[in-house]
């Protein structure tokens, strides 16, 4: 099989593959646990992986490096959403989130990349959006989700690899890891979510997306640093256990020290 091919077909069967899977994990365990769940490195790393194999590891792992950074764009959409939540629909709430989004992330590719600053920074954001995030006092009512979501979710998936890694020697590679993380599987959860729903679940799953970031984080920041001196097998593989390291320390937190019991028919993640 022609090696281009195969990169098509990786572009356009892995992720959403996987955001298939984890869509049904999240409809079973609900709006906090899809928030963590899409914390998952699921694009980035087929993006990384993609990138290896077109621009060579040097490229891939400041594109990763970038996407490091991009929590904080994906924070700052979390936060520009959740507070306007609380007073706007959903097309409002997405227009600004979005719009942060964007300015976020072109100022951020005017940044040097360094691996312990862009880390502090994105540990920082996903921190004051935790504390920001309005709190939900109400029970959430449970609502099936529509037959087309998955679906919808797996096809933005195949468009946002497409799309990033087709544009990746154009965007350069601190761009395109910086444009990595964007929200396009967050904005399809919330939408739907909030217009079926109301507010109060979105903060729900927004709150569990931030907790997920500490472990993307991890990933990111692994693969950054091992990928050119150790190839992608030992970078993915490290940035792997980074990332579950961290989650079970901050599930392990979280346990220790639970926020203040609120009502909710949402099982815990």
């Amino acid at each position: 099989m022609d090696v281009s091919l195969e990169i098509l077909l990786l572009k356009v069967a892995i992720a959403p593959a996987f955001i298939g899977l984890v869509s049904l994990i999240a409809l079973r365990y609900g709006h906090r646990a899809a928030g963590w769940l899409v914390a998952l490195p699921i694009n980035t790393g087929t993006i990384i992986f993609i990138l290896v194999l077109t621009e060579g590891t040097a490229f891939a792992a400041t594109a990763a490096l970038g996407a490091l950074l991009g929590i904080v764009s994906l924070s700052v959409f979390a936060i520009g959403y959740a507070r306007s939540a609380t007073r706007y629909g959903w097309p409002v709430c997405l227009g600004i989130a979005s719009a942060g989004f964007v300015v976020s992330t072109i100022v951020l590719s005017q940044l040097p990349g360094l691996v312990p600053i862009d880390l502090a920074a994105s540990v920082l954001a996903v921190g004051i959006v935790l504390a920001l995030l309005p709190k939900r006092a109400e029970p959430v009512p449970s609502a099936p989700a529509p037959r087309w979501e998955i679906p919808l979710r797996m096809l933005t998936a195949a468009l946002l690899v497409l799309a990033i890694t087709t544009a990746a020697v154009g965007l350069g590679p601190r761009l395109s890891g910086l444009l990595s993380p964007i929200p396009v599987f967050t904005i399809t959860l919330v939408i739907f979510t909030h217009s079926r729903q109301g507010p109060e679940p979105v903060f729900v799953f927004l709150g569990g997306l931030q907790y997920g970031l500490f472990s993307f984080a991890a990933f990111c920041a692994v693969v950054a640093v091992l990928l050119e001196p150790y190839g992608l097998g030992v970078a993915i593989a490290a940035g792997l256990v980074a990332f579950l390291g961290v989650y079970a320390l901050v599930r392990t937190v979280l346990r220790r020290f639970p926020s203040p019991p609120t009502k909710s028919s949402d099982p815990v993640a």
